[in-house]
């Protein structure tokens, strides 16, 4: 459950990514920097959610086996 929704979040910012770029690379925003800098800390974000979300995972099936 936790994986589908780590899944579904790294999509969700490479959908929020490529709006971006496309959209500055049409000439649509005027600061596309800042929208840069949103998606890197979203992705950052994202990433650690789902990072820390395996690894606590993993703690859990490491516990269970040994009992």
């Amino acid at each position: 459950m936790k994986n589908i929704f780590a899944n579904w979040l790294m999509d969700i910012a490479k959908y929020v990514i490529t709006a971006l770029v496309l959209s500055t690379a049409l000439g649509l925003q005027e600061q596309g920097w800042i929208y840069y800098v949103a998606c890197v800390a979203f992705v950052s974000i994202v990433v650690s959610l789902a990072f820390f979300l395996y690894r606590n995972e993993n703690k859990k099936n490491k516990k269970n086996k040994k009992e």
